[in-house]
C-alpha cells in the first residue's frame, strides 16, 4: 500500500484533503489520491511565487478553466483536451466565462443551452454542456464551490429527432453501391472508397494504416491507430483510439487483399519504391498528404453529380460514413450477428451496435425464421 505524503488526510468520502500555509493565508485541496492533492499543492505555491494566483472567491470561469486545463494536460489525451478547449472557447466562454464561479447559478446554465440550441443538434449542446459539468466539477474538487450548478440541468432531449440510423447512419443500397464504385474506378480515391467499403472503418484510422500494419500471415489488419488534428498548427499526429475496443484486428479477404495490391502498384507508379516501405502509410491523397474528409466528400459530391448528369440516377448525397454503415449493412444482411460486427466495427459496447444497426434486421429476421421451418414437426390437419 502507497506510503501518504505528510499533512494529507483522507475523509470519509474516501477523498484525501491537504492543508497548507503560505504568507500567513491557509488553502486547502482534495483529490482522489495523497498524490494528486501534493500535485495541486505544488501549482498553488508556483502560481503564488508567480503572481498568478487568484483568490477562489474572485476567480472567473474563465479563468479557473486556464487552471484546470493546465492541470489535466497529464492524465487526458491531447484529442480530449483540444475538443474541450474548443467547446470551451466557441460556446462557454462568450456567455459564462466572465463570470464568477461562486455565482453562477442553475438557471444561467439553463439559458445557455437554450442559446446553443438555435446553432447546434441537440446532440452537440449535450457535449458542450457535459464538458461545463466537468470543468465545474473540477471546481467543486478544488473546494471554489460546494456545489455544481449544472449537476441537476437535464440532457436535452432527441426524441422528437430524426433516429440516427434515419439521418447520420445513411447506407448505400445494393444498387447505389454498384453504381457508385463502377463511377469511381478512375478516381484517385477508388481503392480508399473501396477498402473504407470492406473493412468498415473510421477515415482517420484508415489514413494512419501503414504497410506494416496488414499482417499476411495471420490474414488480418491490426488497427493500433488513428490520426488526430492538431488544432494549434493545423498538422495530423499518430496517437491512440479513443478507447481501448478501437483497437482490434479486421479479419483479411481476398478482395481487401486484391485492393492493397492495387494500391501498392498505384503507388510504385506514382511516387517508386519509398512509397510501399513497411512505416509507409497505405493511403495518401494525390498531393502526397493525409486523405481529408473534405476531399472525400468534394469527390463523392462530383461523382454523386456525374452520375446523375450522365445516367439520369439520383443518389441522395453521403458523407465517408456512409462506407461504414454500408459496410455494416452489408454484414448484417449476410448472415453476419452483432457480436462480431461490434468487435469489427471497434464499438465499445453491443447495445451501439444494435442501436445503430437494428434497423437491418428486418430483412434478415424472416430469412433466419425460414432456417428453421420444419424444425417443430407438421401441423395436424383439420
Amino acid at each position: 500500500m502507497a506510503r501518504m505524503a505528510a499533512g494529507v488526510r483522507k475523509k470519509d468520502n474516501g477523498h484525501y484533503e491537504k492543508r497548507f500555509t503560505v504568507a500567513g493565508q491557509r488553502f486547502s485541496v482534495s483529490g482522489s489520491s495523497s498524490k494528486e492533492c501534493i500535485e495541486k499543492e505544488h501549482r498553488i505555491r508556483q502560481m503564488i511565487a508567480d503572481g498568478s494566483y487568484i483568490a477562489c472567491r474572485n476567480i472567473t470561469l474563465s479563468e479557473y478553466f486556464t487552471e484546470w486545463e493546465e492541470g489535466r494536460k497529464a492524465v487526458v489525451k491531447k484529442s480530449t483536451a483540444d475538443r474541450v478547449h474548443r467547446q470551451f472557447i466557441t460556446n462557454i466562454e462568450p456567455t459564462l466565462g466572465k463570470c464568477r464561479i461562486q455565482k453562477i447559478e442553475k438557471r444561467q446554465i439553463i439559458d445557455l443551452q437554450r442559446k446553443l440550441l438555435t446553432d447546434h443538434k441537440p446532440t452537440t449542446v449535450n457535449l458542450i454542456v457535459t464538458s461545463l459539468k466537468t470543468i465545474l466539477n473540477g471546481a467543486v474538487d478544488d473546494e471554489i464551490i460546494t456545489k455544481n450548478p449544472a449537476a441537476s440541468v437535464k440532457a436535452v432531449r432527441t426524441d422528437d429527432q430524426e433516429k440516427a440510423t434515419e439521418t447520420i447512419h445513411r447506407a448505400l443500397t445494393r444498387e447505389e453501391q454498384d453504381i457508385f464504385m463502377t463511377a469511381a474506378c478512375d478516381e484517385w480515391l477508388y481503392e480508399f472508397f473501396y477498402f473504407s467499403l470492406c473493412t468498415g472503418m473510421r477515415i482517420m484510422e484508415i489514413n494512419a494504416l501503414e504497410w506494416r500494419d496488414i499482417d499476411y500471415v495471420n490474414a488480418c489488419i491490426h488497427v493500433t491507430k488513428t490520426l488526430a488534428k492538431n488544432y494549434d498548427t493545423g498538422d495530423y499526429r499518430v496517437t491512440t483510439p479513443k478507447t481501448a475496443s478501437s483497437k482490434r484486428d479486421i479479419p483479411l479477404t481476398d478482395t481487401i487483399k486484391k485492393i492493397l495490391a492495387r494500391q501498392k502498384e498505384k503507388m510504385f507508379m506514382v511516387y517508386g519504391g519509398k512509397a510501399v516501405g513497411q512505416q509507409s502509410r497505405i493511403f495518401i491523397s494525390s498531393y502526397g498528404r493525409v486523405v481529408h474528409s473534405t476531399s472525400v466528400s468534394r469527390t463523392i459530391k462530383r461523382l454523386l453529380d456525374q452520375i446523375e448528369r450522365e445516367q439520369g440516377v439520383k443518389i441522395e448525397p453521403f458523407a465517408h460514413h456512409a462506407f461504414r454503415d454500408t459496410f455494416a449493412t452489408r454484414f448484417i444482411e449476410n448472415g453476419g450477428n452483432m457480436q462480431t460486427l461490434k468487435t469489427i466495427l471497434g464499438h465499445s459496447s453491443l447495445s451501439m451496435t444494435a442501436d445503430l444497426y437494428s434497423h437491418v434486421l428486418p430483412d434478415t429476421k424472416a430469412k433466419e425464421m425460414e432456417m428453421i421451418e420444419g424444425a417443430f414437426g407438421e401441423v395436424a390437419d383439420l
